[in-house]
């Protein structure tokens, strides 16, 4: 299993670590989606599964949480 950690931007709120975690899990490979909101509007996410890393950076984007 394959363990991905990313820092995005626009985490500000619990409904930004849920729309990470909902948006994420849709993803084909995904087991698991931890999200943890950062200061300065930051969060990191950490991804568990068998799945693309493009894809997560692509989704993470396409739902407003560009990778840093």
């Amino acid at each position: 299993m394959a363990e991905l950690m990313l820092r995005v931007q626009n985490v500000k709120c619990n409904g930004c670590v849920t729309a990470i975690q909902t948006g994420l899990a849709d993803l084909a490979g995904v087991e698991q989606v931890l999200v943890e909101k950062l200061q300065s509007n930051q969060g990191q996410v950490t991804v568990k599964g068998t799945f693309s890393s493009d894809a997560v950076t692509t989704k993470l984007s396409e739902l407003g949480y560009p990778v840093l």
